[in-house]
């Protein structure tokens, strides 16, 4: 089907399936900040870089399945791991260093 001008025929505004996709990608970015808040936390305080970082895990994870921006939701998923393994850390090292007193 052509218009009678000869152009291309473009699809109605309102045409279903013509929805854009979604890019927010707010759970990458949170996945990410929770990552960083981790990392930078769980130095201090180990049970901060827990709880971000399995906070941070879960919503990478559910960002990656939702098709999101690969690079901020992989990066969310790294930070958010490196986290979760400096509380454990901190833990284990806070643990040695009050067995020793």
């Amino acid at each position: 089907m052509s218009n009678q001008t000869g152009g291309p025929n473009y699809p109605a505004a309102n045409t279903p399936g013509a929805a854009p996709a979604n890019t927010s990608g707010g759970l990458a970015i949170a996945s990410l900040v929770l990552g960083i808040v981790g990392i930078i936390g769980g130095i201090f305080l180990a049970i901060i870089g827990i709880v971000a970082g399995i906070i941070g895990l879960v919503l990478g994870i559910l960002a990656r399945r939702r098709g999101m921006s690969r690079g901020i939701v992989l990066g969310g998923i790294i930070l958010s791991a490196i986290a979760i393994v400096i509380g454990i850390v901190g833990y284990i090292f806070t643990g040695i260093i009050l067995s020793q007193s």
